[in-house]
């Protein structure tokens, strides 16, 4: 009994070693692992916050040319109230001015030129 007793510490100490050497090789590989793990991770979040800030010059951007825009839009409506504007007072003009060159007699008025058309509406700019 004495031989399978040393045997059995002898077979329980080299797996103690075993154990021992195991977790000292994980511990190495874990740490290159890490190592390697964090420095991929760190380029990432460097990629990431440089796209953020690209995201957020785009934004302002963006939003600069949404206000012109705007600002256009609204420039382009005043001005095509001013020329429909402007239309109404140039057919009344052309209404007035007809109505002047029938009132004068005909003896009176100069030959060779062509009575302007007043019923004839002009066309609408858009």
């Amino acid at each position: 009994m004495g031989i399978a007793t040393i045997l059995a510490v002898l077979a329980f100490l080299i797996s103690l070693l075993a154990l021992w050497l195991t977790s000292d090789i994980v511990k190495k590989v874990e740490g290159q692992n890490e190592k390697f793990v964090r420095g991929h991770i760190s380029t990432l979040r460097e990629e990431m916050r440089e796209m953020d800030k690209s995201l957020n010059k785009t934004a302002k951007l963006v939003k600069g040319q949404s206000d012109v825009q705007a600002g256009l839009d609204s420039r382009i409506g005043e001005r095509e109230k001013t020329l429909e504007g402007l239309h109404a007072q140039l057919t009344e003009v052309r209404a007035q001015l007809g109505q002047l060159d029938r009132s004068i007699p005909a003896r009176f008025r100069v030959k060779g030129e062509a009575e302007p058309d007043v019923k004839a509406k002009p066309k609408k700019v858009s």
